[in-house]
């Protein structure tokens, strides 16, 4: 029998501490029954209570306990790095220093393969269909045929549509043509910047929020995955919850490079998190 190698724990995959933390905790503890609070806090020098308070959202990481703990979690120089941009990142507040922590983590992951779109190519985002259209060429029954495009799409668009989004992403740089002159996207994927400030961006997700709307009615049941919640929450749990949203779209997006089987449809996920009240502790303070 040959000795089963166990995967290492892999801190890139992470947009915030807690997570990191806490999975970390979980994956040494499958590891070792004898790991524990204690044993990871005497290895970091920094008490076991700060530790469940940090992963429970009571208390933020600072820089200065981070390093304790890269010591005690015996992280390369460049997870180090990571970490301390994960770290920087959701305890700014501004964002053009998200966007940047954001940024340096995506180039610390090393073989990152997400492009960050900047200002000048936000018109790709002012229609939804650019984007359906970029992961239509990578199918394998792609056509080159606007007529063709057009049909694929869903909801329909025209072929006049498909033929100026070709050209646009093209102009662009998100699509290229190989030595054949077949299209291909020019990197595997693309994001926009963290924080979104820019109305071209707003309203493209304007547009996707409709595209879902319509999807109760478009596609059975089978075909698509609509669910919701209705939460009651303190500040510091929505900040939580808005950072596990993050760091599960970054999961997903992981997932699609990785996949190695052949692209067989287009499909779109949405995330949203929004209020249904007004802030009451704000609203006392105005009165």
């Amino acid at each position: 029998m040959g000795t089963k190698v166990s995967k290492k724990f892999n801190i890139f995959q992470y947009t915030d501490y807690r997570s990191l933390l806490k999975d970390y905790y979980t994956y040494q503890k499958k590891m070792s029954k004898s790991f524990s609070f204690r044993f990871f806090a005497s290895k970091a020098g920094v008490s076991q209570s700060m530790f469940k308070d940090i992963i429970s959202g009571r208390r933020r990481l600072s820089l200065a306990v981070m390093q304790k703990y890269v010591v005690a979690m015996n992280l390369t120089p460049k997870e180090a790095e990571y970490f301390s941009a994960v770290v920087q990142f959701v305890n700014c507040k501004s964002n053009d220093e998200k966007n940047l922590h954001f940024t340096r983590m995506l180039h610390l992951r090393g073989n990152c393969e997400v492009k960050i779109l900047d200002e000048s190519c936000y018109e790709f985002f002012r229609n939804w269909y650019h984007s359906a259209i970029r992961e239509l060429v990578t199918l394998p029954e792609f056509k080159e045929d606007y007529e063709w495009i057009a049909k694929k799409c869903v909801p329909g668009i025209t072929a006049t549509q498909a033929r100026k989004s070709i050209e646009t992403m093209l102009r662009m740089g998100i699509l290229h043509r190989d030595l054949n002159g077949k299209l291909h996207p020019a990197d595997p994927m693309i994001s926009s910047e963290y924080e979104m400030k820019s109305m071209v961006l707003r309203n493209f997700h304007s547009e996707m929020l409709t595209l879902a709307k319509e999807a109760l009615e478009r596609f059975d049941p089978a075909q698509r995955e609509i669910s919701s919640l209705t939460l009651g929450v303190s500040q510091k749990c929505y900040e939580r919850i808005k950072e596990r949203i993050r760091s599960f779209k970054e999961e997903l997006m992981n997932i699609v490079i990785e996949d190695i089987d052949v692209s067989e449809m287009v499909c779109q996920c949405n995330f949203q998190l929004f209020p249904l009240t007004n802030n009451l502790n704000n609203n006392e303070e105005a009165q």
